[in-house]
């Protein structure tokens, strides 16, 4: 084998670390009869000829042993390299959108012929592999049908190919790797979907061996339209979820191998994730589904339902993480899946009961079915005294999503772990929740942390108690932040933003502070020293405060955040500064996304002009998704002047998906549940004020609330 080999001269080629006449040895690890050397080979081609994806003069050299290698019966460990000429050919890269190490034009255009000329060779030869599909090694044939989807210049070839692979085949493994190279042949030929169908449809009645699975992942990706109907389907892969977990030996023992190698190390990886769980495959598959189905709520929820309720632990914990994912990023019936959530928190395993309350912290907006659960788990105590790092634990995190919620029943838990632990950065907003007569029982702690930090010269955590103080202790608020203000050096510069929001914040009642802030003026940070002393001195320090806003207008980036904030915040009484905000709006591309919507809310605190809040609005809306629940509540307030939003209203409001979801995520990706919940609510206000139905049954119109468990 590897004829041809020593012809070349690999000393005038190169990889990623130098000339490349180590590669004729990498080459011929491949063939090793150990395997630890076969994967430290392959490891040291994917971090030379291959590194971070890259090809090379010498990547293209090897091709040709590359393919005789995959083709040659006998060798262990081919499979490992078909994916290797998979990772070369690049998959449609695109030579602008990577990293190029060089600003010289021919060596980029140098690299750029490699890259094409490495695709062309792979495809060239992917007909080699047709062949593979019947190979002895059952490794091989689990690699070659992605490979041919992928490579074959020939679509149909690869279609008729992998529908004759589907009789012949008897291994779940290998004919899982058809189904779903059948649905990525469809998704990447759209003419081949409907015939992609008809082989991938009758798979979903051969049970056993996660086929049926396989093949609702496969068409939920090229032709959802053949799927079944959603109650059927969600049965169909719940069925098959139980069947491949009960039907499943215990669990694998650690993995061996060398540990030295990339190969090693997401092994390891993988190991720490599915540790204890049958069956991790069918996981992998549910979870493919999901991905697939997308925003097929109706499957999807019922689906992540399903699997909270398992019997198998690893199911479990692998449901909490999908759900987390699935009820942050999709507006759905999210009520059963919470309670679910909340039940987990109160078993035994503590990693499991951590993992879902952390969950159910950031779902907090829609949390309320699991409250019951969480009290009772906060009930229990911590088990241990209160750790400085409490929040890392199956009871602290229980607590931090009961606090979430604004729930009374968290107070006690809070005021013992605030004196010293860990201050979470969502703590104002905790307290906001439960209102200023719940939030003062934890005045006491929040005093002594924060007057026990100003006098160590400290500034840890300042924004959270500072704002937490705030709401709970106003004055004690007042006293810290003039001590921040008072420190020197870094612990300062790092307090003097959170202190100054605090003062602006707090209005009249920061006018102890009101000989300090003077001091400040002409320091840094001039949008939000002008907002505190315009809190603190009222109409008094009004007109210095509006020439500090003025500069800090036309300053860009986040002074000029800071100083749209702060005038919205003056409301009309910053009057004299409506020109400086309509220059603003007259120049949408100088003013940048970021403050498109803080512009929005300006003008409208400001001006209280219908139309030109509406005009400045629309154009925030497409500039910026993150802003849309601020914009919501803009027009809730323009009442029935808000009619010409309610198309872009009802357009948002008629995705299944929340409105900082754009689609293509994976993984653990959340999104901000509270603030799609509140432009929910403002949508509702608006339809009700302009009379006309919602495109949402059973929304309401927002208004004063209180926190659960109040």
């Amino acid at each position: 084998m590897l004829t041809g080999i020593d012809a070349i001269d690999w000393t005038t080629l190169r990889h990623a670390y130098g000339d490349a006449s180590d590669v004729p040895d990498m080459l011929r690890g491949l063939l090793a009869a150990d395997a630890e050397e076969r994967e430290r080979a392959l490891d040291a081609l994917h971090g030379t000829v291959h590194h971070q994806g890259d090809v090379h003069d010498s990547t293209v050299a090897c091709l040709p042993f590359l393919f005789e290698i995959v083709t040659t019966p006998g060798p262990e460990g081919r499979g490992a390299v078909v994916e290797l000429l998979r990772s070369i050919h690049g998959d449609g890269r695109d030579p602008e959108e990577l990293d190029f190490w060089s600003d010289d034009e021919e060596e980029y255009e140098e690299w750029c012929r490699l890259l094409a000329r490495a695709e062309a060779d792979v495809r060239d030869r992917a007909g080699s592999l047709l062949p593979l599909l019947a190979d002895p090694d059952p490794g091989v044939r689990r690699a070659v049908p992605g490979a041919l989807a992928q490579l074959l210049p020939d679509a149909e070839e690869a279609l008729t190919a992998l529908t004759g692979r589907l009789a012949a085949e008897r291994d779940p493994v290998v004919l899982r790797a058809v189904a779903a190279a059948l649905g990525d042949l469809a998704v990447r030929h759209a003419r081949l979907s409907g015939a992609a169908a008809d082989a991938l449809g009758p798979l979903l009645d051969r049970p056993g061996g996660g086929l049926p699975l396989a093949a609702l992942t496969a068409l939920a990706r090229c032709a959802p339209d053949r799927l079944p109907e959603p109650e059927a389907t969600t049965r169909l892969a719940a069925a098959e979820l139980r069947t491949a977990v009960e039907g499943a030996p215990a669990p694998e023992p650690a993995p061996t191998g060398p540990a030295d190698t990339m190969a090693g190390y997401l092994r390891r990886l993988r190991a720490e994730h599915t540790a204890g769980a049958r069956a991790p495959w069918a996981t992998d598959l549910l979870g493919e589904l999901h991905f697939a189905l997308g925003d097929r709520v109706e499957e999807r929820f019922a689906l992540v339902t399903d699997q909270l309720g398992s019997p198998e632990r690893g199911q479990r914990r692998e449901a909490v993480d999908t759900a987390g994912n699935l009820l942050s990023g999709w507006r759905g019936p999210h009520e059963e899946p919470v309670r679910l959530l909340g039940e987990l928190t109160l078993r035994s395993d503590p990693v499991l009961a951590r993992e879902a309350a952390g969950e159910l912290r950031r779902l907090a907006a829609i949390g309320a079915p699991a409250a019951g659960a969480l009290a009772e788990r906060v009930a229990r105590g911590p088990g241990l005294r209160p750790q400085a790092r409490w929040h890392e634990t199956s009871h602290g995190a229980a607590l931090g999503a009961l606090a979430a919620q604004g729930d009374r029943r968290a107070v006690p838990g809070l005021a013992e772990v605030l004196r010293y632990g860990h201050v979470p950065e969502e703590l104002p907003e905790w307290l906001e929740h439960m209102g200023p007569e719940t939030a003062a029982r934890l005045a006491p702690a929040l005093s002594g942390r924060l007057a026990a930090m100003v006098g160590a010269g400290r500034s840890s955590f300042a924004e959270q108690l500072l704002g937490a103080a705030a709401v709970a202790a106003p004055e004690a608020a007042v006293t810290a932040a003039l001590g921040f203000l008072r420190l020197e050096g870094e612990a300062r510069r790092r307090s003097r933003g959170p202190a100054l929001r605090t003062l602006a914040g707090l209005g009249a009642a920061a006018e102890p502070a009101l000989t300090t802030l003077r001091a400040l003026v002409g320091e840094a940070a001039g949008a939000e020293t002008a907002a505190a002393l315009w809190a603190a001195g009222g109409e008094g320090e009004a007109e210095r405060a509006m020439e500090l806003l003025a500069a800090g207008l036309g300053a860009g980036g986040s002074e000029r955040h800071h100083a749209l904030r702060a005038v919205a915040r003056a409301g009309t009484a910053a009057a004299p500064l409506l020109p400086a905000l309509r220059r603003l709006a007259a120049r949408p591309e100088e003013l940048g996304d970021r403050h498109a919507g803080a512009l929005a809310r300006a003008l409208w605190r400001v001006g209280r002009d219908p139309g030109e809040t509406l005009e400045a609005a629309f154009r925030a809306w497409g500039r910026s998704r993150s802003d849309r629940p601020d914009l919501t509540e803009i027009w809730a307030g323009l009442g029935a002047a808000a009619a010409p939003a309610l198309p872009l209203l009802r357009a948002e409001l008629a995705s299944p998906r929340r409105h900082d979801n754009e689609g293509g995520h994976r993984g653990r990706m959340r999104f901000r549940v509270a603030e799609d919940e509140r432009l929910l609510r403002h949508a509702g206000t608006v339809f009700a004020a302009c009379g006309t139905g919602s495109p949402v049954p059973g929304l309401r119109p927002s208004r004063p609330g209180r926190g659960p468990g109040r």
